[in-house]
């Protein structure tokens, strides 16, 4: 396809050159001086998550904050996301946690691990996740971690895990992820706006989560954080009065 039959197709309300402007317009997207575009500056990110880079990089902030949030305005799951499988996993307490992660570690696969507070599409305190490309691949995986964890002294078969699809904002934007469908037209595409596109460059080093981590435990009433502060309390207990 030619440069003005990419940028022509229609996603959402808009073209592709639309929605661009239109991301653009609103200070969310940059045009640089040679014509490439970034994401706007973002502020430091709340240091939930550890991540275990055994693995290429997900180029995530080009297919989820640039295609999917501006260039398909919502309205179509990248197409470099239709292998993206995950395993999830659910330690229940902030022990489990730093158990579950030690896990990770050990095995050949890309993963991250913290607290799920602030993901709006999950229900869990903390959990783990692990990328891989493709469904089998992600059963597989499943299989062998599931047989540590079954194992483990911290862990064994309560703690909970289950196979996702992609990022859950594509389900509750886009219908189960089981019907997904993928124009054969967006690989095109994204190749082309892969090349228009300039990652940020982080300056600062990576998030530490653990302060994080414990903060949360201590609010939702989980002491196993006491195994990380040396048995210090994180904050002094008030005085309760006879009623």
């Amino acid at each position: 396809m030619t440069e003005d039959e990419l940028l022509t197709q229609k996603f959402g309300n808009g073209t592709v050159a639309e929605n661009i402007q239109r991301a653009v317009d609103a200070g969310h997207l940059v045009r640089e001086a040679d014509g490439r575009l970034r994401l706007e500056a973002a502020s430091e990110p709340i240091a939930d998550w550890a991540r275990v880079t055994h693995g290429p990089n997900l180029d995530c902030t080009f297919k989820f904050q640039f295609l999917f949030q501006h260039v398909y305005a919502k309205s179509a799951v990248p197409y470099g996301c239709s292998a993206c499988y995950k395993v999830k996993v659910v330690p229940r307490t902030l022990r489990q946690l730093v158990a579950a992660w030690g896990v990770g570690k050990k095995i050949k696969c890309r993963s991250k691990w913290g607290t799920d507070l602030d993901n709006l599409y999950s229900q869990d305190v903390y959990a783990g996740y692990f990328y891989l490309s493709g469904l089998e691949p992600a059963r597989a995986v499943y299989r062998v971690v599931r047989e540590i964890i079954n194992s483990h002294p911290l862990l064994g078969p309560e703690v909970a895990m289950s196979i996702k699809r992609g990022c859950s904002e594509y389900e509750a934007t886009l219908g189960p992820s089981d019907h997904y469908g993928f124009a054969p037209e967006l690989e095109e595409l994204e190749a082309y706006l892969r090349k228009q596109f300039r990652s940020r460059k982080s300056k600062s080093l990576p998030p530490q989560p653990m302060a994080r981590w414990i903060d949360v435990a201590f609010r939702i009433g989980d002491d196993t954080y006491l195994d990380f502060t040396q048995g210090r309390r994180l904050r002094p207990k008030t005085v309760a009065y006879v009623p």
